[in-house]
């Protein structure tokens, strides 16, 4: 028993003298770029007694909808097909809920690599008249290799914290223990926002902000 005591009393000794000897940093990294692709939800909708007929109404719409957006230089792979959804179609009626047929909808993803063909992509969409079009974001093609520079910064900026930190200690830094890696890329409360209007009418968005976030522990030199 005195054997596991001090044995236990050793690690625990040995644990708090490398917590002390550590310095934990968060990191932040930010790159800014103009986004050049938009993506939205197409949402094809409508109600009827029939589900034949509403299946093909739903079928005609969606053709003209690939049409259109082919017209405009979107690739099928850039045109996803995400859910089919049948529902009951109620309304209320002498205070009571009464079925009056059925509501066939259709959810489909649209990436926009050309941003010049916004406005005429939007209002042919509007012409042919689906139930909604929302969740519109930007996206920057390079994204992966815009993210990987805002990582870089990131662990920069927490290598110097430590640095600034371990100055005023009065400590040297010895090496890192470890990174991790805490944030994605997207932010798209930035990437929503319109800038301007070009000459043509249309929209130009403004910059998005592709941001990385660390926490990073640097050992300390033992004297």
């Amino acid at each position: 028993m005195k054997y596991h005591f001090v044995s236990a009393l050793f690690l625990f000794f040995c644990s708090a003298v490398s917590a002390e000897n550590v310095i934990n940093v968060s990191g932040k990294g930010q790159v800014s770029v103009v986004p050049d692709q938009l993506q939205f939800s197409i949402y094809i909708e409508e109600k009827g007694p029939s589900t034949d007929k509403l299946n093909a109404i739903l079928e005609q719409k969606s053709e003209l909808v690939a049409s259109l957006l082919k017209k405009y230089g979107v690739e099928a792979k850039d045109v996803q097909s995400l859910r089919v959804q049948l529902s009951p179609w109620m309304e209320r009626q002498d205070n009571h809920l009464q079925q009056q047929g059925f509501v066939l909808s259709r959810q489909l993803k649209v990436t926009l690599r050309d941003l010049a063909n916004y406005g005429k992509v939007i209002d042919g969409l509007l012409k042919i008249g689906p139930g909604r079009i929302d969740n519109f974001q930007y996206m920057s093609s390079d994204h992966a290799s815009l993210y990987d520079r805002a990582l870089t910064l990131a662990v920069e900026n927490a290598s110097k914290k430590a640095k600034l930190l371990a100055s005023a200690g009065q400590v040297t830094i010895s090496g890192v223990q470890s990174i991790n890696e805490v944030s994605g890329y997207s932010a798209p409360a930035e990437m929503v926002r319109f800038k301007a209007m070009d000459s043509a009418g249309g929209y130009l968005p403004g910059e998005m902000q592709i941001k990385a976030d660390v926490q990073v522990t640097f050992t300390i030199a033992s004297d």
